[in-house]
């Protein structure tokens, strides 16, 4: 009973769509003697929102959605004024992707594949504000520093999104490069998919604040 008493209490919400990570987050919780867990599941973002200031530390896996989406949810669950800590698991690992999610303010982020090692400890971490990333995850930053963005993206990229952001349209492009408009969309649609976003405006913007345009030139 003096356990029990003086164990930590934790409501835990779960946002997690695929039922077998679900599963098994719910199978490392039982395996922790410390903590008491109150877990809410919830099947949608929006029943979600409707009890935030009921949650103390909400695990969303995220690896289905675009980084619009994410800083949708992030954005309304911050605007609800609430003191909920977040804890994002996904499935990708990427410098620009992992700096863009914990520059939204969540306290932790847990590679899918680090769950089993990661989650007790960065659940009791984020109760107690301290923010978090998994070894792998922490790894990867440490390591690259831009490394892993420079390895996909080449100077014909780095020159297009430089022009790009100087406002020359895709054809004055080709003619300054001497390349074939085709080869400006390729770069252009590249760059798109590596900083995760859907326009040419965003375009700039994620490379901005990404220091992309302000890297020297290989």
């Amino acid at each position: 009973r003096e356990r029990i008493k003086h164990m930590r209490q934790v409501r835990l919400a779960l946002l997690v769509p695929d039922r077998i990570t679900r599963s098994g987050i719910e199978g490392l919780i039982k395996q922790d003697g410390s903590t008491s867990y109150e877990v809410i599941i919830f099947e949608d973002f929006e029943s979600l929102l409707r009890q935030v200031a009921e949650i103390n530390v909400l695990l969303m896996d995220i690896s289905g959605l675009r980084m619009g989406e994410i800083e949708s949810r992030l954005s309304q669950i911050t605007g609800c004024g609430s003191s909920l800590k977040v804890v994002i698991i996904s499935s990708r690992l990427a410098v620009v992707y992992v700096q863009r999610v914990m520059q939204l303010g969540v306290k932790g982020f847990i590679y899918r594949d680090d769950l089993a090692e990661a989650l007790l400890n960065s659940i009791d971490l984020v109760r107690r504000d301290v923010v978090t990333m998994s070894s792998q995850a922490l790894q990867l930053l440490t390591r690259s520093k831009h490394l892993t963005i420079r390895n996909d993206i080449k100077p014909l990229d780095m020159q297009v999104l430089r022009l790009t952001a100087s406002g020359l349209m895709v054809k004055e492009i080709a003619v300054e490069l001497n390349v074939s408009s085709r080869s400006v969309y390729r770069s252009r649609d590249k760059l798109r998919e590596i900083l995760d976003v859907p326009t040419i405006e965003t375009l700039i913007k994620a490379a901005h604040e990404q220091g992309l345009l302000d890297m020297e030139e290989d």
